[in-house]
């Protein structure tokens, strides 16, 4: 194999220490009973959730009445709506999809029916009453089923949902739920107009205190954003174990009911929503958002916003703004798809459609957001242009790597072109951006150059400078991470779980495998840091726990190969085991297979059975990592 520049460095010295993991140890208006709001809410906020029921009511008797009227005329979908009916998020994804089939959609050369005709299948099959991140007392006392979701959890409906109705934060509290989701997802996914989002903030109170009947749908459907807005804000905050004086999920009830009220043909909002209703989601599990995100992608495809063709006529702002929602949408997907191990929807060979222009290199104009400072905000958006140009190359990692077409054996050629790309990207960054801290674009740096490379190491002598390379980059993703989590402000989501924990299992790869060959003291501050990382995130989000006791279990592992030269991974790991379990007892690979769910040890020993395949696996074979959904979903729900 061809090696890379020079520049990259050569193996890494033979260097010997020590590392100690830590151990640790009726359905009219009148049947809205009062009885369903809390008795501590104020008589306001009871007379608006009333209104708000009316609203709901009407808007259903509305539907009902043209659906009778329509059903010899529209495909049967009357099953579809009567599954989903008690699930309030099902409802909303029905919703957003159902409304596709009214106007004209982008007809390509193999078009099919609208994907709304199978929407009850697919809500259904994503079980999205457990991804809904609901304060049950389970989910308050830590017992899950060890995928961040609690055991017995429900859907929500709609009483329910009325009953959690939140009210407009105060002036500070609110401005900095705006600021922290401004600052975080709209650096990332820049879709929503940072000036109407103000806006709606500024005149809350006002729209708040509207009779819903009197509020047009661009206002119902403001109200909607404006809510998810603060959700996610308030969930971010959440994550970094600080107080919100409302939970985050009163926030989503509430931008649920004005996203039912508000109900459009097809239009952005609908991508708008479901993106939204993904960023809320992500910050709690991973079940479900690849169908949503998928679903929010061919929504796009129906619009054309992936082709430059669909853009004429349109005024400046409006090509704009249909851009970042079409690349916000297409960088959350590349993101899930990767992380999960799933395809990706669209080629981008079938996508011509530019990146949003640069506000460095072109005038704005009225685009230029007026709060906080625009300077600092075309800076951060002109650092998101950076980032969808780096999912763009990941996207073109995920075609030509990760195919079951071709052995890998055929693919190594692939590497130095793609290898290149990563390296021109990062130097055109340090140039752009030099006085600017980079941790986070870095962060996305490594973890493609980890994608890149990860799946060859089977394949690779130590001594190739690809081998250091990937290690090198797993080790960045966790030193990265471990920078970001000393700030307050950082709220981690699954796949920021995933990324660190792959990169320290690709550092345990390779020191179980090459073991002296490989190691050295920057490669053991590389794996405290992933062990670190992961115990802060462990402390915030219950279900990662079984991905941090699994890392120390086969950090304990490695270790004991380097001192005593063991060889089977699965049975020394099963001795280590109680190091995490704090069990005085030595466990055998079959006692651990014999552990039920959610016993001591149980989900941490299934993802530890899993990756031993991978890690001692025989010399000369080829076996794939499990992908992250695979261990996300040992623990049934």
């Amino acid at each position: 194999m061809s090696a890379p520049p020079s520049d990259v460095g050569s193996a890494a010295a033979d260097l010997k220490g020590t590392y100690n993991p830590r151990k640790r140890g009726r359905t009219a208006c009148t049947e809205c009973d009062k009885s369903a709001v809390s008795e501590d809410e104020p008589p306001a906020a009871y007379t608006r959730a009333l209104e708000q029921r009316v609203a709901l009511l009407e808007a259903r008797l509305s539907e009902q009445v043209d659906q009778q009227a329509s059903d010899l005329s529209q495909p049967p979908t009357s099953g579809i709506r009567t599954q989903t009916r008690n699930n309030v998020l099902a409802e909303a994804v029905e919703l957003l999809a159902l409304g596709n089939i009214e106007a004209p959609a982008y007809v390509g050369a193999s078009s099919g029916l609208n994907l709304a005709l199978t929407l009850g299948e697919m809500v259904q099959a994503t079980v999205w009453n457990k991804a809904l991140p609901f304060a049950t007392d389970a989910s308050r006392s830590g017992r899950t089923d060890g995928s961040g979701n609690s055991r017995g959890a429900r859907a929500i409906n709609r009483q329910e949902m009325v009953a959690r109705t939140a009210e407009p934060p105060a002036d500070e509290h609110g401005t900095a739920l705006v600021n922290v989701y401004l600052n975080q997802p709209q650096t990332r996914y820049p879709f929503l107009d940072e000036r109407e989002i103000w806006d709606l903030h500024a005149k809350r109170m006002t729209l708040n205190t509207t009779p819903v009947q009197q509020l047009t749908k661009a206002e119902r459907f403001g109200l909607f954003k404006l809510y998810m807005v603060y959700a996610i804000g308030a969930m971010l905050i959440q994550l970094t174990e600080r107080n919100t004086p409302t939970p985050p999920e009163n926030y989503y009830m509430t931008a649920l009911q004005h996203l039912f009220t508000a109900r459009e043909s097809k239009t952005t909002q609908n991508v708008e929503a479901m993106l939204l209703l993904v960023l809320y989601h992500i910050r709690s599990s991973s079940y479900g958002i690849w169908y949503m995100i998928g679903l929010a992608m061919r929504t796009c495809i129906d619009l054309g916003l992936h082709t430059r063709r669909h853009e004429s006529n349109l005024d400046h702002n409006t090509i704009q703004m249909r851009r970042r929602l079409f690349w916000s949408v297409y960088a959350l997907e590349r993101t899930i798809a990767i992380c999960l191990g799933r395809p990706l929807s669209i080629p981008d060979r079938q996508i011509d459609v530019d990146l949003p222009l640069d506000p460095e290199d072109e005038a704005w104009g009225d685009m230029t957001p007026t709060q906080p400072a625009g300077a600092n905000k075309k800076r951060s958006f002109s650092m998101s242009i950076w980032l969808l140009k780096m999912r763009r190359i990941e996207s073109r990692i995920q075609f030509s790597i990760y195919r079951a077409d071709k052995p890998l054996s055929a693919l190594t050629s692939k590497m130095n072109q793609l290898y290149q790309d990563l390296e021109s990207w990062k130097t055109s960054l340090s140039e752009r951006f030099a006085d600017v801290d980079l941790n986070y674009p870095m962060l996305h740096y490594h973890r493609a150059v980890r994608l890149l490379i990860q799946p060859f190491l089977p394949l690779l002598p130590p001594s190739d400078p690809y081998y250091l390379i990937c290690l090198r980059a797993a080790g960045g993703v966790c030193q990265a991470h471990k920078k970001l989590h000393q700030s307050l402000e950082y709220g981690h989501s699954f796949i920021a779980v995933q990324h660190v924990f792959v990169a320290g299992i690709t550092l345990l790869y390779g020191l179980w495998t090459q073991q002296h060959a490989i190691w050295s003291y920057s490669l053991s501050n590389d794996i405290r840091a992933c062990s670190l990382v992961l115990f802060v995130m462990g402390e915030r989000a219950p279900w990662v726990k079984k991905y941090r006791d699994a890392f120390e279990v086969l950090v304990n592992a490695t270790m004991e190969k380097l001192e005593n030269g063991v060889n089977n991974l699965a049975e020394t790991a099963a001795v280590q085991m109680r190091n995490v379990t704090n069990s005085n007892t030595d466990f055998t690979t079959e006692q651990f297979d014999n552990l039920g769910d959610g016993d001591e040890g149980g989900d941490a020993w299934k993802v530890v059975a899993e990756l031993a395949n991978w890690i001692d696996q025989p010399e000369g074979s080829l076996v794939w990592m499990p992908d992250f959904e695979l261990l996300q979903n040992l623990s049934p729900m």
